[in-house]
Order: structure tokens, then C-alpha cells, then sequence
């Protein structure tokens, strides 16, 4: 079996966990629990469902790169592969988060007077990019735009990694490392200015670069582990991480420390500096416990890797998008007053619509829309292919 036709069946599970997190951050707030105490300060820190997300996508997506970077011989990707890489990226988010963009704009009174200025900038995932404060039920989509730039730079960033890496995984997870580095420095000088540019900083890839950094770094330990010789930085990590019990221990411990005074305010304020470093660094640590075990000490008979955890991870991205629209749907259509919700009653009610919408989503839109991406990216490649072919 080849390195990109491994599956990892408990990513779905977890990825459903990362959903179900940001639902849970955001009924939270709804409810009007982030002041309350312990339980108020975790439920808001669930926001770490995006930074798990993040760390997925760079797992999964960077998996070819590291191989082609741990391979001395790979030969560089052609333009072809890269142009299919693209179209499938597009078919994968665009048609259910362009019905996201268009149910929210039409449903949603708040944002009923928008301009055309304001569709266009949603509808093409850009508006974050100048403008932080987004319409009523995709406030969420701050995330998907640094998603997106991320399937943008990954060609290059990926071309660099081979480039450096040339069958060593020390150069490789080195270059990594300089990467995160990156996105560090990215964060304190962006949250160290005092102007309306500190803001627009922090909109930008390089401020969540080094979570897609970590799941690449996982991905290149993976690629390792499957080797003749794994390193013996790969055989330590491998070792860990079957200690999965250990292992998300120590997350939970973690995000505890995160949602203490050390990784700032509860609630909508900002983070000052310190705070936003903690919360940068340990949502990647939590994360990286996490997924972990997942890929280098898989359990096909887990619970993340049960079907019903897989398809709640299959609908996840559906969920993600239609929650906070649900949210604003149904607090005032049931007569609910907002900050004096029960929250656990509103977390049941907003995943059981938001599953029950999402279910549509994923199989009218979402899985024909990959179908569709697969199909049209097989047929530009056997074309290609034919093309090339001496005709007799």
C-alpha cells in the first residue's frame, strides 16, 4: 500500500469531535455561559475544534509532499497534478459554502440590507481578508478563508519542503520547524502593533501557519514510520503515541492550562499578546496529542473509527457551515432570550437541526460535488495520458 492510499479511519471520528467543538463554543456563547467560572472558560477554549482542523487538513494534504520530500528519486509534481490538486480543493468547499453564503444572506434579517459589495466578498471566501467582522451566521468563516490559503500556498510551500528535504527527514522536519517558527514571530509582531494593520495580520495564513505546520510534521513522522528504517526521532514519537491514553491526558491538561488566565480573557475580548502566544502554542500541543495516536499508533477498532464516527466526520464540514445559521434561526423562532439559554438544552437542539441539515447538504451537494471534482480531474489526467501516447 502506497503512502497516499493509507486511510486513517479515526481522522473522520475526530474530525467530528472538531465539529461538534465548534458547535459547542458557539452555543456557549449563545447561551451566555463564558462567564461562568471553570465550565465557562472551557466551552469557550472549544474553539480549539478549528486548530484540530487545521492539523487535519495539514496531515492529509501534506502527506504527498513529505513522501515526494523523503523520497530522493520522487521526480517534482507536473503542472497537471497540481491543476487537478486545485480543481478538487474547489469542488470540495465551494458549492456547500456558496448555499451556506446565499441561506445566511437571505434567511438571516441582520443581513438583509447588505450590499452587492458584501455577497460578492463572501460569496468568493475573501471578505475576512479586509474586513473582520462578517455577516450574521458566517462568522465562523474567518477559518475557511485561512482553509483556503492554505490549499493556495500548499503547491509552493510543499515544493519547498522537497526542495530542502531530499530523502532527509532531519532537513525536512528542520524546514518544518522553521515554518512554525514563522508563524510565531508572524503572531508577535501582529498582535504586538496597536493599529487597525495588527488586525488585518492576524486575518492572514502565516498567524495559523503553524497548525497546518504540526499536521505536516505528522505526516512526514507517518510517512517514516512506513519506511524499511524509521529515525529514531520517528520510533520515540511512534512509541508515545501508542500511549494514547497518556497521550490525551495530557491534551486534556493542556487545554486546562489554556483556559486559565495565561491564555487571556474569556469571551469576545482580545488577548493580549502573552495570552494569544499561549493559546497559538498550546491549541497546536492539544491538537498534536490528538491526532497523534490517530497516525502513528492507528486502532482500526477504536470508537473514532466506528461508522457512525466516520459519517458524522463525512457531514462535519456541512455541520460547520449551516450551525451558526440554525442558531440564529431558532433562538428567536422558539422565543428563547439569548445569554439565558440553557446551554445543554441548545447544544442538543442546534446539532440535531444542524444534523439533520447537514445529512441534506452532504448528499445533495457535498458528495456530488467530490464526485464531480474526481471524475473531471480522472478524465483531464487520462486524457493527458493519451495525448502522450505514440500513435502507430
Amino acid at each position: 500500500m502506497s503512502v497516499q492510499s493509507r486511510t486513517y479511519a479515526e481522522l473522520d471520528g475526530l474530525r467530528a469531535v472538531a465539529a461538534i467543538a465548534v458547535v459547542g463554543t458557539h452555543t456557549a456563547f449563545w447561551a451566555g455561559i463564558y462567564g461562568e467560572g471553570v465550565l465557562g472558560a472551557l466551552t469557550h477554549r472549544l474553539e480549539i475544534g478549528v486548530a484540530i482542523f487545521f492539523v487535519l487538513s495539514g496531515f492529509l494534504l501534506g502527506r504527498p509532499w513529505v513522501s515526494r520530500a523523503l523520497d530522493s528519486s520522487a521526480s517534482a509534481p507536473t503542472r497537471g497534478s497540481v491543476r487537478r490538486y486545485y480543481r478538487k480543493r474547489f469542488f470540495r468547499i465551494f458549492p456547500v459554502y456558496v448555499l451556506t453564503v446565499v441561506a445566511a444572506m437571505v434567511l438571516l434579517p441582520a443581513n438583509r440590507d447588505e450590499g452587492v459589495g458584501v455577497w460578492v466578498q463572501n460569496l468568493t471566501l475573501v471578505a475576512h481578508l479586509g474586513d473582520p467582522e462578517l455577516p450574521a451566521g458566517l462568522t465562523q468563516m474567518w477559518s475557511l478563508t485561512v482553509e483556503a490559503s492554505f490549499y493556495l500556498a500548499l503547491p509552493l510551500i510543499g515544493w519547498c519542503l522537497v526542495r530542502v528535504g531530499r530523502g532527509s527527514l532531519s532537513r525536512l522536519m528542520t524546514a518544518l520547524g522553521a515554518l512554525a517558527l514563522l508563524s510565531i514571530g508572524w503572531n508577535i509582531v501582529s498582535w504586538g502593533l496597536d493599529s487597525g494593520l495588527s488586525v488585518a495580520l492576524r486575518a492572514q495564513l502565516p498567524s495559523h501557519l503553524g497548525w497546518f505546520v504540526a499536521g505536516i510534521a505528522l505526516a512526514a513522522l507517518a510517512t517514516d514510520a512506513d519506511s524499511a528504517s524509521p529515525s529514531t526521532l520517528t520510533r520515540r514519537a511512534s512509541r508515545l503515541a501508542a500511549d494514547r491514553a497518556t497521550c490525551w491526558i495530557a491534551a486534556g491538561a493542556v487545554l486546562v492550562l489554556v483556559a486559565t488566565p495565561l491564555g487571556g480573557p474569556v469571551g469576545l475580548f482580545q488577548p493580549d499578546l502573552d495570552g494569544a502566544l499561549v493559546r497559538h502554542v498550546g491549541y497546536a500541543v492539544v491538537s498534536l496529542l490528538l491526532v497523534a495516536p490517530c497516525v502513528l499508533a492507528p486502532r482500526p477498532t477504536s470508537w473514532l473509527a466506528h461508522p457512525l464516527a466516520r459519517h458524522l466526520g463525512h457531514t462535519s464540514f456541512a455541520l460547520f457551515c449551516c450551525h451558526l445559521i440554525v442558531i440564529e434561526l431558532i433562538v428567536p423562532g422558539l422565543g428563547l432570550t439569548q445569554f439565558e439559554i440553557s446551554w445543554p438544552l441548545l447544544l442538543v437542539l442546534v446539532l440535531a437541526i444542524s444534523q439533520a441539515v447537514s445529512e441534506v447538504l452532504y448528499r445533495v451537494v457535498e458528495r456530488p460535488a467530490n464526485r464531480l471534482g474526481h471524475r473531471r480531474s480522472s478524465a483531464a489526467a487520462t486524457t493527458r495520458a493519451t495525448a502522450s501516447t505514440p500513435h502507430h
